[in-house]
């Protein structure tokens, strides 16, 4: 049988994990487990494997999205990783080449600022945040960064300088 909108069983494993994000976003969490469970049942029993959403439902508020200090934001992201469920060896998995196995570890281990912002990035997302909330854990990197630079470097007054003298004859 042919239908117009496609195969009823792939177009419910399209729009199912946009389901279980809007229940998540919007505090219906017991409600978007529910959900999940059943939707695996049906498509484990129809199609023959246990599907993966998309993103795991991971709630975190944007006002909890506060980091002032580097121990701040490691300890931020170890929240968020905490939240999402997932373990260290799944986020590397998840992540493929964009985030190396070494690096995972060492973004919650070392207690340091992260060095580039795309591992960050990448961290959170497979964690399941939200765009919008990935932006503002993105902005407190970018502010503690600069922070971190102008500690290291010095205010731009402080700068070394040179004093030509010249002698005439």
């Amino acid at each position: 049988m042919t239908y117009p909108e496609g195969d009823p069983l792939e177009r419910l494993h399209r729009l199912w994990p946009q389901l279980l994000l809007g229940l998540s976003r919007s505090s219906r969490r017991a409600e978007a487990i529910a959900a999940y469970r059943e939707m695996s049942v049906i498509i484990g029993a129809e199609l023959g494997f246990d599907p993966q959403p998309a993103k795991p439902l991971i709630a975190t508020s944007t006002a909890e999205l506060r980091a002032a200090t580097e121990a701040e934001f490691i300890e931020l992201l170890r929240t968020i990783q905490v939240r999402s469920g997932l373990t260290l060896p799944e986020i590397h998995r998840r992540a493929g080449r964009r985030l190396p196995r070494s690096q995972v570890y060492s973004l919650l281990k070392r207690g340091k600022l992260p060095t580039k912002p795309e591992q960050v990035r990448a961290f959170v997302t497979i964690c399941g945040m939200p765009e919008p909330q990935v932006a503002r854990v993105m902005e407190l990197w970018a502010t503690l960064r600069e922070q971190t630079e102008l500690a290291v470097r010095g205010p731009e007054d402080e700068k070394p300088f040179a004093i030509l003298i010249v002698r005439s004859a």
